[in-house]
């Protein structure tokens, strides 16, 4: 839609805003303008246009605050593109102006905010009202309060919709320089019953659009390249930095230098009078976000070379250490160490930072080959840090590449000890069996089972490392083991039945020749069988026999199975009648 459109709250029909109030707020026409009031706090509540749907357009508006000590927020919304009713979700950009003085954008998908721009300072605004203008070409937004420039962002994530009138009320009366917190739609019906009183009041006094092309790009190129001082540059580039948004900063304090030396060019001035310290510290830690170290260490060097106090020399070296270890300038950086970390001992309040930079330290000779001051390094970190283990565990890999096993040995232990005080069984369980049976280590062990008896964790490490305790334990230290329990269900094994002095019945299924008599049994080896008593047992019972021929044709089946062993539990009538059988068979062959 290419119109100018101005809004008429003379009526609600004219107004072109669905003005329909609801329990947590109140909306109506008051005196030719827009009223809303919130009944409570930490909520958001919105009016929205119908009918009118926009992209590129220049906005403006004008509105005030009421009289009240809630801390609150007012502003416009553009390009709704999804409708949402009142405190529900909705998708759509908010630009909100705070009633302590700061401003902010964000883009909300679906009730979830995406800050664009942090709270920023917006100086100069009047108790009286406010006027907003919005410029939006394309996925650039622009942003003038009372005339001045504020901000500018790009996105691309909401191509148009239509207008809203929105109201935000903040638990908190504090405002920080960029923590403000933006509550969305859904924390709105989360939110307690309205009560009457209202928590805070806005007032939208005028609102037009402009979407002609002509209007637009005119209006545009105005405030893109003109009427924009460095100072609100620099206070955007720190709302950016403050939201991570590196590029974007970056962006504005070279636009901000830039602006700085086209207006010297006609002074006497030096190049580095046009960036200031605080800026060109600014400007060192976001290049860095960016991977760019070395434009970040010029910065830091012309730092430097200002003259600075105490705080900021300190400030700007340990910016320079970390520059340093990202350019793995590691022989500059060893040089350099010793003395910051001298300058850090004499300062006041800084002592929480030698640790690291001992380890900062170690790391850098290990790297450079001098594991001498490495090993010292790590020790002295350790030192002063007793709860990283790692510290220790990095000087014992110094010594272990000097070949001073000892020493090794005894910082694995210390760390080893440091990782079971602050509970790193992960980095315990590694390191284990690489120490040396410590009696004082597994009471400590024990002790801490006795204190934590239902941490899991703890228990699991116990049971995981009992074996390396068994085997690195000395053999006059180590538990005896117990023999294993015997079963208690298992029944005793049955009796071997007589049948084993039987000589003859050793044979039967060995299938014995004539040349080797089944006289193999092993308690009578020397003593042949009688023929007599064999002839008179054979005669005997004839006549018996004759029935249980068939039956004796089943051990021939089983003398396939087992070659050498006897049946374990034959029945004793039967075994005498094969007995005999066999003995009759043998005879015969004779």
């Amino acid at each position: 839609m290419k119109e100018k459109w101005t809004a008429d709250f003379s009526r609600p029909e004219k107004s072109c805003f669905d003005i329909k109030p609801e329990n947590s707020f109140n909306a109506y026409l008051e005196k030719g303008s827009l009223f809303l009031g919130m009944k409570k706090k930490s909520c958001m509540a919105w009016l929205e246009t119908f009918r009118r749907v926009y992209t590129d357009q220049v906005i403006e508006a004008r509105f005030r605050f009421g009289n009240f000590e809630s801390y609150c927020a007012t502003g416009i919304m553009f390009r709704i593109s999804e409708r949402g009713t009142g405190t529900t979700s909705g998708t759509f950009y908010l630009a909100l102006i705070s009633n302590k003085g700061y401003f902010r954008c964000d883009a909300v998908n679906n009730g979830v905010p995406r800050p664009l721009v942090g709270w920023t300072e917006a100086p100069g605004l009047s108790e009286n009202g406010i006027h907003m203008n919005v410029i939006a070409r394309d996925d650039h937004l622009i942003f003038i309060l009372n005339g001045r420039w504020i901000a500018e962002v790009r996105d691309s994530s909401i191509p148009g919709g239509h207008l809203g009138f929105a109201l935000v009320s903040y638990d908190s009366d504090e405002v920080t320089d960029d923590k403000e917190t933006h509550i969305s739609g859904d924390q709105a019906l989360r939110s307690p019953l309205a009560s009457e009183r209202y928590t805070c009041q806005a007032w939208l006094d005028f609102l037009s659009v402009d979407s002609r092309t002509r209007t637009v790009g005119a209006m545009y190129e105005k405030w893109f390249s003109t009427e924009i001082t460095a100072e609100s540059r620099l206070r955007l580039a720190e709302s950016f930095a403050a939201l991570d948004h590196a590029g974007a900063a970056y962006d504005q304090i070279l636009k901000a230098w830039k602006q700085r030396e086209e207006a010297a060019r006609s002074v006497t001035a030096t190049y580095t009078e046009m960036r200031a310290k605080s800026e060109l510290l600014l400007a060192a830690r976001i290049v860095q976000k960016l991977g760019q170290f070395s434009v970040a260490e010029e910065y830091i060097d012309t730092y430097l070379s200002m003259g600075v106090t105490c705080a900021e020399e300190i400030t700007a070296l340990a910016e320079k250490t970390k520059i340093l270890s990202a350019l793995h300038k590691y022989s500059e950086l060893a040089d350099f160490l010793p003395a910051f970390i001298n300058k850090i001992k004499d300062a006041p309040n800084q002592e929480q930072d030698l640790p690291a930079l001992y380890a900062l330290l170690g790391y850098v000779c290990q790297n450079i080959k001098d594991y001498e001051t490495a090993a010292n390094a790590w020790n002295t970190a350790f030192g002063l840090n007793r709860k990283n283990g790692l510290y220790a565990i990095n000087a014992a890999a110094a010594y272990e590449i000097m070949e001073k096993t000892e020493e090794a040995m005894q910082c694995r232990l210390s760390g080893a000890k440091s990782f079971l005080r602050e509970k790193n069984y992960p980095e315990l369980g590694v390191l284990i069996s690489k120490i040396p049976y410590d009696p004082e280590f597994f009471s400590d062990l024990d002790a801490a089972l006795e204190l934590s008896p239902d941490d899991k964790n703890l228990l699991d490490f116990a049971a995981a490392v009992e074996p390396d305790r068994i085997k690195n334990m000395p053999e006059n230290e180590a538990p005896v083991q117990p023999e294993p329990p015997k079963p208690v269900d298992a029944e005793p094994a049955p009796p071997i039945p007589a049948l084993k002095e039987e000589p003859a019945n050793a044979g039967i299924m060995a299938k014995p020749s004539p040349e080797k008599k089944p006289a193999a049994t092993k308690a009578k080896p020397k003593k042949a069988p009688a023929k007599t008593p064999k002839k008179a047992e054979v005669k005997k019972p004839e006549t018996a026999v004759k029935k249980p021929a068939k039956a004796a044709a089943k051990p021939k089946t089983e003398k396939k199975k087992t070659a050498v062993k006897p049946v374990v539990k034959p029945e004793a009538k039967k075994g005498k009648t094969e007995t005999k059988a066999t003995v009759k068979k043998i005879n015969r062959k004779k």
